[in-house]
């Protein structure tokens, strides 16, 4: 994913506002720079990224108004109404709510950031793309088209954008009924949930042209068709079949193959060929049964069946030195006797949205300030491994909360960071997690025995005050731990056990405290 780069000018008397905003959580693809430049050199320092100027004196952004034609974001710290010209009033003195408030600035302007990317490489993409794309909504209306689409009805794309087919094509309208051309087509898709391919006579200002157009339906987050996306394909002067279908293959933007009915290689596009070390010379020989075999990871089987006319598959390809994830896509090609006379296979590479969809997991089961395991992941585990012996150890950090009271958060954020570093370190394959605040817990698997489980304990107690005393902090940590034989599945049990084992260790330190 790409990253945007946004230059924030602090220009507060309170500073702390400003630790507040310099302690904000920056999302992923956001590169957060603070500037302490001022006045005129405001205009010498911004570039074409966003930038954002936080400020407490309202005349200061009249006067950046005028200073700079860029696109500068205001927000004011205090009394004040919201115009035009401010993106947001923050009229409050707590730091932690102007860091709320600052995080979800933040968030906005990155998704506002991946929306432009997004429909930028979308068009940049189909304009690619030599045949006619375009999009469309259930009722007819396109919502996007590309440059070969604009080329072929002589108009320029903000004219086709929000009409329909009899506007676009100049074509009468039909006298009953409010139906769209090439509807059927359209619904056939969308019922079927499949790629449509069919001909479609259309009229042009240089007379009749014949399309072989491929509708697709669009589904949203949801799972509800909003639209189709169609590719026409122009095969009203096909007398050199060849070369067209050349010139088609490999314009496509990604790898794809052209079998017979018998799946022999037909065509083959640079794309696919460079990802699977094929020489032009032997593309007719290519068995990519075997290739996929050999050389491809098999995520999911086969999505379909044999008398289906789309046939999907997930693989994995080592290239270079990264996994690449791709969707394959099988699909029939049909005479006009409805005979199979070939397939053609298209490679979707979905390694950015598997990666994304992986983060997206990481973050739900992640404790976002030590990288470990939340409490929702952890008892999730405990759960599906019910019916298998473990070792549980609980453990919680003494003296925490003066640490915190006395230093600040960010002293109390560190010591929760280190102790879930020497936690990691010394049990790397162990299943570990934050349950909340200053609480950790660590599985082991399997059944360990007395002494194993004291010399453990010891090595955490150890490794912990070791930590902290030479910081100068009294942090020490008191564990509590549990058995499990894997044939009772009361997970709640065994937590609470390891739990209040913990609290009997806490009650000794803090005798052990007393007596000294």
């Amino acid at each position: 994913m790409m990253s945007l780069k946004l230059t924030v000018y602090a220009e507060l008397k309170e500073q702390e506002y400003v630790k507040a905003l310099r302690s904000a959580y920056e999302p992923d693809n956001v590169i957060l720079e603070f500037s302490d430049r001022t006045d005129g050199s405001v205009t010498e320092f911004a570039d074409d990224h966003a930038h954002m100027v936080i400020t407490d004196d309202y005349a200061r952004i009249e006067k950046l108004r005028k200073l700079t034609r860029h696109n500068l974001r205001f927000i004011y710290v205090g009394k004040a109404k919201l115009t035009d010209d401010i993106e947001d009033v923050w009229d409050t003195g707590d730091t932690d709510e102007i860091r709320a408030r600052f995080e979800r600035v933040l968030r906005a302007s990155a998704y506002q950031f991946d929306a432009w990317v997004f429909e930028h490489t979308l068009y940049t993409t189909i304009d690619t793309v030599p045949d006619m794309l375009w999009f469309k909504r259930l009722d007819g209306i396109h919502t996007m088209v590309n440059s070969a689409f604009t080329e072929v009805v002589h108009k320029k794309r903000e004219d086709i954008i929000g009409r329909d087919h009899f506007f676009i094509w100049d074509a009468p309208r039909p006298a009953e009924g409010n139906e769209f051309a090439c509807a059927e087509s359209e619904e056939t898709a969308i019922r079927t949930g499949k790629t449509f391919i069919c001909d479609e006579p259309v009229q042009t200002r240089e007379g009749m042209k014949q399309l072989t157009t491929y509708k697709t339906p669009v589904y949203d987050m949801f799972g509800n068709v909003f639209g189709t996306v169609g590719v026409g394909h122009d095969v009203t002067n096909f007398s050199n079949l060849g070369i067209e279908l050349d010139i088609l293959v490999e314009n496509m933007p990604f790898p794809m193959i052209i079998f017979t009915a018998e799946m022999k290689v037909v065509k083959m596009n640079n794309s696919f060929m460079e990802i699977a070390g094929v020489e032009k010379d032997k593309m007719s020989g290519f068995l990519f049964a075997d290739w996929r075999q050999k050389n491809c990871k098999i995520v999911t089987e086969k999505i379909g069946s044999d008398n289906d006319r789309l046939i999907m598959q997930e693989i994995q390809i080592h290239l270079g030195a990264e996994d690449r994830s791709y969707l394959l896509r099988l699909q029939e090609i049909r005479d006009f006797f409805d005979n199979i006379s070939g397939y053609f296979l298209i490679m979707t590479d979905i390694t950015y949205q598997r990666a994304y969809e992986q983060s997206i997991l990481k973050a739900a089961n992640t404790d976002m300030l030590t990288g470990m395991y939340n409490r929702r992941y952890f008892y999730n585990y405990l759960s599906e491994h019910a019916l298998e012996p473990m070792t549980l150890f609980y453990m919680d950090l003494d003296r925490f909360k003066y640490v915190n009271d006395k230093y600040g958060h960010q002293k109390g954020d560190e010591v929760l960071i280190k102790t879930a570093n020497a936690i990691k370190t010394l049990f790397p394959k162990a299943e570990n997690a934050r349950l909340g605040g200053d609480e950790f817990a660590l599985v082991l698997p399997g059944m360990l025995g007395d002494e194993e489980i004291k010399e453990y304990t010891a090595v955490l107690e150890r490794t912990i005050q070791r930590i902290f005393s030479a910081d100068g902090l009294p942090v020490t940590m008191s564990v509590g731990t549990a058995v499990h034989d894997g044939k009772n599945a009361d997970m709640d049990r065994f937590m609470h056990i390891s739990d209040s084992r913990m609290y009997e260790v806490k009650k000794e330190h803090h005798k052990d405290e007393e007596g000294e």
